[in-house]
C-alpha cells in the first residue's frame, strides 16, 4: 500500500511516500511550506511513477509544532484523504522523531515553542512518553543533563519525520491521538489576556 505522510509541524518540514514496490521517497519543502504542498506532492509522485489514485493511506504529524504548520498539514490532509475516501492517520511529532532516532535508548526529544519555551517528550528504555506542556528550554536542559540523557533538538538536527510517521502508518498504529498545537495561538492568548483585563 502506497502511504502518503506530510510534516509541516517541524523546522524541516517535508512530504515522504513508502509502503509500495519502490523505495521509501522524501521530499523536502520550503519553510512555511503551505502553497507548495500540491505541487511537491504531484512532483514526488511523478518521481516514483505514481499518481494520487495510487495512494492508500495519508499520515500526517498532528503535534506539537508549528501552529500555522499543523493547521495547513493537516487542512490538506484531511482534504485528500476524504476526497479519495482512504484512511488518515494522525502521528504525534515526538512518536515519529522516536521512530526516525531510536538511539539513544533514554532521550529528550525537544522541539521549540516560542518565547523561550520548548515542546519535550522523555523517551525512556526505548519508550517515548506524551509531549508535556511547554517549558522553559533551560530547565529541560538542565534536568535532562541531571538524569544524563542526550537531548535530540528537531530544530536543529534535520530528523526525517514524515519518513518516521509513514512507517507508522504502515503498521497501522492508528491511536486515538488528536491533534496537540502545545500551546494557544498568539490570538487566542491576546483574546484571552483582554478577557482577563475586563473581569477585573
Amino acid at each position: 500500500m502506497l502511504i502518503l505522510s506530510l510534516d509541516t509541524a517541524s523546522p524541516f518540514p517535508s512530504l515522504a511516500i513508502g509502503g509500495g514496490d519502490g523505495p521509501e521517497r522524501i521530499r523536502p519543502l520550503p519553510p512555511n511550506a503551505a502553497e507548495s504542498i500540491p505541487i511537491a506532492l504531484g512532483a514526488l509522485l511523478a518521481d516514483a511513477g505514481q499518481t494520487v489514485g495510487d495512494l492508500g493511506r495519508i499520515a500526517v504529524l498532528s503535534g506539537p509544532g508549528s501552529f500555522t504548520g499543523l493547521r495547513a498539514g493537516l487542512a490538506f490532509a484531511r482534504g485528500l484523504a476524504r476526497g479519495r475516501g482512504i484512511p488518515l492517520v494522525l502521528v504525534p511529532t515526538f512518536a515519529a522523531a522516536h521512530e526516525a532516532r531510536p538511539e539513544p535508548a533514554d532521550a529528550v526529544f525537544v522541539l521549540d515553542a516560542g518565547r523561550g519555551d520548548v515542546h519535550a517528550a522523555l523517551r525512556t528504555g526505548g519508550r517515548v512518553a506524551d509531549a508535556m506542556p511547554p517549558r522553559p528550554r533551560p530547565e529541560v536542559e538542565a534536568r535532562a543533563a541531571v538524569r544524563g540523557r542526550s537531548v535530540v533538538d528537531l530544530g536543529v538536527e534535520d530528523v526525517p519525520l514524515a519518513a518516521a510517521a509513514g512507517r507508522i502508518a504502515a503498521r497501522d498504529e492508528v491511536g486515538s491521538h488528536g491533534v496537540v498545537y502545545g500551546r494557544p495561538s498568539a490570538a487566542e492568548e491576546k483574546r484571552a489576556r483582554l478577557e482577563a483585563l475586563e473581569t477585573r
